[in-house]
């Protein structure tokens, strides 16, 4: 049996996103997901009426002290964050995260910062969740994390700085102040980047800017760079690796002309 991972984020039934993309990811890679939900959905809301709601607080909450009772941090290799839907969720992932380490020293901690998307300008307005949510993530979650994935728009949100290119990017990210992945990143015409700053050495790597394409992506390279990372994998091959895998896999979807990402 694979080294268990904890998982910390959305459930949507039908539709190939949030922490249903990472437990792929993690299976295929030959670890053991355990995914506390914080939304039970039925489709993306991107779609529509996504049905079903957030996990109430408490039930998150008491999830958590059930996994944490049941030995799950001593067990694990990692912890990875996602889709919150409340502030209070944030704070009670904190305090799990940190009784965590107090048992197990040397989990990884992994956050991608799930909050909005939109113009990276710095300022809030493409948000996609409360306010109070993103910046419980900021102040609770971020500092504890070994990696934090964020796109492009994250990034600039939780730095308070525009990121037009690599550059400024790379900026961004080392007043983040914890070693970073940061997707979606402008690259001149028709092209993103991703650019890896870990305070010791800055990799980057890009793609072709394709339209179209699928939800999930996000969730989809954050959990391949935890397991590239559990595998040893760190600096430009860590960037290329995820970079490569991730554009494998949208253009295997779109070619297949599905509205899911071919996990």
């Amino acid at each position: 049996m694979g080294s268990p991972v904890i998982l910390l984020s959305s459930l949507v039934a039908g539709s190939r996103v949030g922490g249903g993309v990472s437990a792929a990811v993690l299976t295929r890679a030959g670890h053991v997901p355990e995914h506390v939900p914080t939304v039970i959905f039925g489709r993306h809301p991107g779609l529509g009426a996504p049905g079903g709601g957030a996990v109430p607080d408490a039930i998150f909450a008491s999830a958590l002290e059930g996994l944490q009772a049941h030995g799950a941090p001593r067990r694990a290799r990692a912890i990875l964050t996602g889709y919150f839907a409340s502030a209070g969720q944030v704070r009670a992932a904190s305090a799990f995260i940190r009784a965590a380490r107090d048992a197990n020293p040397g989990l990884f901690v992994l956050v991608d910062p799930i909050c909005g998307d939109g113009a990276p300008d710095g300022t809030a307005n493409g948000l996609y969740v409360k306010r109070e949510t993103a910046e419980a993530i900021a102040s609770f979650l971020v500092p504890l994390a070994d990696l934090v994935t964020p796109n492009a728009f994250e990034l600039a949100f939780l730095t308070g700085t525009p990121v037009t290119d690599r550059q400024s990017a790379a900026r961004a990210a080392r007043q983040l102040g914890r070693p970073s992945l940061a997707t979606s990143v402008p690259d001149g015409e028709g092209r993103l980047a991703v650019v890896l700053c870990d305070g010791e050495t800055e990799c980057q790597s890009s793609v072709e800017r394709l339209e179209g394409v699928p939800h999930g992506t996000g969730d989809h390279l954050a959990a391949l760079a935890l397991c590239a990372v559990l595998d040893g994998v760190t600096g430009d091959a860590l960037c290329h690796d995820v970079t490569q895998k991730c554009e494998a896999v949208i253009r295997a979807s779109l070619a297949a002309g599905g509205s899911d990402l071919l996990i």
